[in-house]
């Protein structure tokens, strides 16, 4: 599940405000693909994109750009919530910093002051859900994180490293603690054989607040957190990589194999 981009700079206009009724916020989803690299194209379509705490805030979509656009919001940060009807990603979040369509005007003599001319446009990159259909001949695991007494945990961060470090795929669990993990091929075309998995579960004050509202306690742009950082409610955790049937993976800790070209299933266990 993936938050990644940055907010465009104003384009500084002539002194004339965005019109009104113009959009003032454009948001683009596409699939993630892996860390450092851009999303995948075409955007995503039929998704649903909810300013929180704005009633009446209705984005339409606009499918020359690939972008859901907001024409009334008012100016503040604000935050956005992504969500697929049809559960093939992971919901997102995201905060943006919505201009004023009328910025104060400076008196005679005073300094000019840049007006928006053109939407603030973000970028999301989602996730793959657990559940969804995945494409013919792609490196694959799927399964459940979950604590010793068997409860699924939910926004789990799980990193996977292959290619001796030069590829790294983050993936987050549901709020079951289901997950889906895609791995892309090497640069020379060949799938993966094996990952190095490094697991962070939310620290208990943000595992409590996810239980009671998944949504409303989704933190936003995790695709810029650092999950090792000193001020994380994330914690590094080891895990127990167990077949289907229970069987442990037979593999060194932190390593999962894998089945190149093709789905394997591995439930991961905290230790």
């Amino acid at each position: 599940m993936s938050i990644i981009g940055t907010q465009s700079p104003w384009r500084l206009g002539s002194g004339t405000a965005m019109p009104p009724g113009e959009p003032i916020l454009g948001i683009r989803a596409l699939p993630y693909r892996a860390e450092g690299q851009p999303g995948a194209l075409p955007p995503v379509a039929g998704l649903v994109m909810k300013a929180i705490g704005i009633i009446g805030a209705r984005p339409a979509w606009d499918a020359a750009s690939g972008q859901m656009r907001f024409a009334d919001l008012p100016p503040g940060p604000r935050r956005i919530i992504v969500t697929d009807p049809e559960r093939r990603f992971l919901p997102a979040a995201v905060m943006v910093e919505v201009p004023d369509r009328y910025p104060t005007r400076p008196t005679a003599g005073g300094p000019a002051i840049p007006v928006p001319s053109h939407p603030v446009r973000r970028t999301v990159l989602l996730r793959p859900a657990p559940g969804r259909a995945i494409p013919a001949g792609v490196t694959a695991v799927i399964g459940t994180l979950r604590d010793g007494d068997g409860r699924g945990i939910a926004l789990g961060r799980l990193a996977a490293t292959s290619d001796a470090g030069l590829m790294r795929v983050v993936t987050w669990t549901d709020e079951a603690g289901g997950f889906a993990l895609l791995l892309p091929d090497s640069d020379a075309g060949t799938p993966p054989a094996t990952c190095t998995l490094a697991v962070h579960t939310p620290a208990p004050r943000l595992a409590a607040a996810l239980a009671v509202d998944w949504l409303g306690a989704l933190p936003a742009d995790l695709d810029q957190l650092d999950p090792d950082s000193p001020h994380s409610a994330f914690d590094r955790r080891g895990v127990v990589a167990l077949s289907p049937d229970g069987v442990p993976a037979a593999a060194p800790p932190g390593a999962l194999p894998l089945r190149p070209g093709r789905t394997v299933r591995w439930d991961l266990v905290l230790r």
